[in-house]
């Protein structure tokens, strides 16, 4: 037994010696293109952030961010959970034919109330035509992709719970049942994402258009780009998932994009079509405020009140709207109000992941 101590306590301080020059020599780097975040930076050092616990916190987040090899061990980490009958890892299960899905939205009731009634309050005070499609999870539509054991997803009492609060004041349009009868025709979630894909885009478009008396519009060429790894692969640290394909549908137009006071020519960001998560192509992200301008279009104004759902869709929709006018109210944090005193929309959109629903507090004070 003593030998075998030994031979344990000098594995055991070879293994630190070897991870400490490891952790010395090994170039730092400041983001995780897999869990698309920036790693933390070494704090600091001050008598101050010392001595009121600052600086110990930090250097701790900063080892954890840092240590050698620490993306494989937390691959491994879910790989581990996944095959001891956990289903998946970090709130993602691994479904059928690659899928990856985000467990079942928590359904607070205090929060869905709250944010139902800013929306319907604010259509009702601006007394503007509004609209509104709440997008289902990607679990919901695509049960049949779901793992055998998992949580019930109830997207669509949560949806129609949410209907009954606002129409009143708002147009709805029934994205649900759209997509579940569209599921054999194509596809419309993401694999490794939880946004719909390009043509779930379209078939939202299309069911917006429906609603509005519009002729959709059809004359753009698809392209397609693999490589795509989105927010779910991200989350579920399953980092040995294949990507996937992402669709660009364009199509030739003269309109603009204005983001933070710069003026660009596309609605597609192409820079974000060599990243991992190919997303952002689409009106180049989550963005506090944007403004399309389509000079060759005379269909008026429209402000839309929105999260990431809207990106992929929008661009169609810039083909019927001379001014599209997009606010996110995770990052804006001006009056809405004062926007639609300032211009005259005809209408409002709001488009919304059920999720935002469920769970962001930014919605409810509305104004």
């Amino acid at each position: 037994m003593k030998i075998i101590d030994r031979v344990l306590i000098v594995v055991f301080c070879v293994f630190i010696f070897a991870f400490g020059i490891a952790f010395i020599v090994m170039p730092r780097e400041s983001f995780s293109v897999n869990e698309k975040r920036s790693l933390a930076e070494m704090p600091e050092f001050s008598v101050d952030s010392v001595f009121n616990g600052n600086f110990e916190t930090g250097f701790e987040t900063y080892l954890s961010d840092h240590f050698p090899f620490r993306e494989k061990f937390v691959a491994a980490d879910a790989y581990y959970a996944l095959y001891t009958g956990r289903n998946g890892s970090n709130g993602i299960y691994k479904g059928k034919d690659g899928y990856l899905f985000a467990e079942p939205v928590g359904h607070d009731d205090t929060v869905i109330s709250e944010n139902s009634e800013a929306l319907r309050s604010f259509a009702q005070n601006t007394k503007i035509m509004s609209t509104m499609i709440i997008m289902p999870t990607s679990g919901y539509i695509m049960s049949d992709k779901l793992p055998e054991n998992h949580l019930e997803y109830r997207d669509g009492e949560i949806i129609d719970r949410i209907h009954s609060d606002i129409a009143s004041d708002i147009r709805w349009v029934d994205i649900s049942s759209k997509f579940m009868n569209a599921r054999e025709s194509g596809q419309i979630y993401y694999k490794t994402d939880h946004h719909y894909t390009t043509y779930g885009a379209y078939l939202a478009y299309e069911a917006f258009c429906e609603e509005h008396g519009l002729e959709p519009f059809r004359d753009y060429t698809i392209e397609s780009y693999d490589g795509f790894y989105g927010t779910a692969y991200s989350q579920s640290a399953l980092w040995n998932e294949p990507g996937e394909c992402l669709e660009v549908w364009r199509y030739p137009s003269n309109a603009t994009v204005e983001i933070n006071g710069q003026v660009y020519d596309s609605l597609w960001f192409d820079e974000h079509l060599s990243e991992l998560d190919k997303y952002p192509v689409f009106l180049n992200g989550n963005q506090p405020f944007e403004r399309i301008i389509n000079p060759d279009v005379e269909g008026g104004k429209i402000l839309i009140l929105k999260d990431s759902y809207a990106h992929a869709m929008v661009p169609f929709l810039a083909q019927h709207y001379h001014q599209i006018d997009m606010v996110d109210l995770r990052y804006y944090f001006e009056p809405v109000s004062a926007l639609v005193n300032e211009n005259q929309y005809g209408e409002i959109f709001m488009i919304y992941g059920l999720s935002s629903l469920c769970d962001d507090t930014d919605i409810s004070i509305l104004e």
